[in-house]
């Protein structure tokens, strides 16, 4: 009798990136470094782009990605901790960039099966909501998500 058993699934390491009211799932990949946060340059005036930071002898934009889901910035936002992603879209003119987070963000290991979608309204910048390690995350469209932030450099 032939079997044919079921290929074991990957498990794939993901960060949970705390916001103020949500969070983002991102590949762990995406992440340079978590940072204390330090003190910003370039006051600005944009509902997402909170300034620049100096992190490896570069600056770099510092975002909140609810301000630029929401065209405004969260209601307690305070500057703790920093997520250093990797730009992907243009890295000549973004090689890295900053997340304003809540919290510490922690390391998951997922399988496929651990990732349940959620039906929620679209937004260009959200690639798909789902639920995951019990908490509603958001999973951004990161082409989008880098685009808005070049736009406003």
């Amino acid at each position: 009798m032939n079997t044919v058993a079921e290929a074991p699934s990957s498990v794939l390491a993901n960060i949970v990136l705390p916001l103020v009211s949500r969070g983002l799932l991102v590949p762990n990949a995406a992440v340079a470094e978590v940072v204390l946060a330090g003190q910003l340059n370039s006051a600005v005036s944009s509902p997402f782009l909170l300034g620049y930071m100096v992190w490896r002898e570069q600056e770099i934009p510092v975002v909140s990605f609810e301000g630029l889901l929401d065209g405004h910035l969260p209601e307690g936002l305070a500057l703790r901790q920093m997520a250093i992603l990797h730009g992907i879209t243009d890295r000549q003119k973004m090689p890295f960039f900053a997340l304003a987070l809540s919290a510490v963000p922690r390391l998951v290991r997922l399988r496929d099966s651990d990732i349940v979608p959620m039906e929620t309204e679209a937004n260009p910048l959200i690639h798909s909501q789902v639920r995951a390690v019990d908490l509603k995350l958001m999973i951004p469209d990161w082409d989008r998500f880098e685009e808005e932030i070049i736009a406003v450099l």
